[in-house]
């Protein structure tokens, strides 16, 4: 097969699982990569929702929060590529994720070294080179494991929805009374990430080998569970790779809907902490607010095959950014009931979004791109995307206070999601305007 032709199915196609995770018995495997999945879903929760409150209580601005924050999205535009490369080129996934592991839980001890700027930039620097390629190449391992044995990923990921609302709950009541020990709490965590990562099976076939078997075996005429609506469009627009990784030139509005969305969120998230602080309240209700964003993603994972199929990817992602134009204007309004609103919308302002694309993703890259393809959703959401919202979020929250950068996100949100809507409908009009009479199976490049 022609690494570059299009295939003579959609790519979007999702590999139907041949059974639920413990469906029909106990499945050893399924037990491996949910417990993969949860623990590094809690060493996140344990790190990410109260950094800012932890600069706050060390006496850093909100500029300079903006800054410390914007340095995890830059090592995952400039660094994590390069282990995602590493990843898929020695095919050595559960090696590379392992010492990632490693590397992040003694890094994470470097915030041990004093509270002054420097030091807390240069532990900062140093967590970040390798914690943030954690995520896509677990997700990468976990995905080619479903694949692989027959589990549902969207079972196994709700195991790590439930580890990180336990881990925030928890570890906001216990940071109340001792904050210096998040660091030691994310340094165990990130050890028992690296047992669970050592403890995953080898996978039974390459990727590659895997992805081009599926797609030869399945049949043309079968429903797409991932984009229905413009399967039949894309299927003839493959003239060569998108990004040299991509089958489909329609992830470059995936990509761009994941970062709408996530300038939102990577705000929201980046400075509730200071915003709760700000109002007067402690990291306790950090904790709960972040354990009930996480709870009500569970729903959306019971139900996102089907979410999926009904509406399409498209329209999931332009709701999703949608609802996070509420969200922000929810927890804007700074009242304890409306923050519960907002964060209880994390359902379908992230999980959607991150479903939807890293299934996307698995899907449309060409053979042996996995690692780089995971690599790339997560460089645009949680690198560009987040830079932009922790920089200009850091400096209008100095301007004009937390609340107004709650409202005037909303309002960036809103007018990104229709601009982007717009040109994804042209594009459409576009190619069913230039689109000749189909040939039986689409011509090779």
């Amino acid at each position: 097969m022609n690494r570059c032709a299009p295939p003579s199915v959609p790519p979007q196609r999702l590999v139907r699982p041949e059974k639920a995770l413990g469906g029909g018995g106990f499945s050893l495997t399924g037990f491996l990569l949910l417990l993969a999945n949860i623990t590094y879903w809690m060493c996140a929760g344990a790190y990410t929702p109260f950094l800012s409150s932890y600069f706050t209580s060390i006496g850093r601005s909100a500029t300079e929060i903006g800054v410390l924050l914007s340095i995890s999205p830059l090592a995952i535009i400039f660094i994590q590529p390069l282990w995602a490369r590493l990843s898929d080129i020695t095919g050595k996934r559960k090696l590379v994720l392992g010492f990632l592991a490693a590397a992040s839980a003694a890094a994470a001890l470097l915030y041990y070294t004093g509270t002054s700027y420097v030091a807390v930039l240069v532990a900062t620097i140093v967590f970040v080179l390798f914690f943030s390629a954690l995520l896509p190449l677990c997700d990468a391992l976990v995905i080619q494991g479903c694949n692989d044995f027959g589990v549902e990923f969207a079972h196994v990921r709700m195991g790590g929805t439930t580890g990180y609302a336990f881990v925030v709950f928890v570890v906001g009541l216990f940071l109340d009374r001792a904050p210096q020990a998040q660091f030691i709490v994310v340094a165990v965590l990130a050890l028992a990430f690296l047992a669970a990562v050592i403890a995953l099976p080898q996978a039974r076939r390459h990727d590659a080998a895997h992805q081009v078997e599926r797609t030869e075996r399945e049949a043309p005429g079968a429903s797409s569970s991932v984009s229905a609506q413009s399967a039949s469009i894309v299927r003839f627009i493959q003239n060569r790779p998108v990004l040299g990784i991509f089958r489909t030139q329609e992830i470059l509005f995936i990509l761009a809907f994941a970062f709408v969305s996530q300038m939102g969120l990577g705000f929201s998230g980046s400075f509730l902490g200071r915003y709760v602080v700000e109002l007067g309240y402690g990291q306790s209700l950090v904790g709960v607010l972040s354990a009930v964003s996480a709870l009500s993603e569970l729903p959306i994972l019971l139900f996102s095959h089907a979410l999926v199929n009904r509406f399409g990817v498209m329209r999931l992602l332009a709701f999703s950014c949608v609802m996070m134009v509420a969200r922000l204007v929810l927890i804007g309004i700074g009242l304890v009931p409306t923050m519960v609103a907002g964060q209880l919308l994390q359902s379908v302002t992230y999980m959607t979004v991150y479903y939807c694309c890293t299934r996307y993703v698995a899907e449309a890259v060409l053979p042996g791109k996995l690692s780089q393809g995971q690599s790339i959703f997560v460089l645009v959401q949680s690198g560009l995307a987040m830079m932009v919202s922790n920089l200009a979020g850091g400096a209008i929250g100095d301007a004009l206070g937390m609340r107004a950068s709650y409202f005037l996100s909303a309002g960036l949100v809103l007018a990104s999601t229709f601009v982007v809507l717009v040109a994804y409908r042209a594009w459409r009009a576009s190619i069913s305007q230039a689109r000749e009479p189909a040939p039986a199976h689409p011509p090779l490049t």
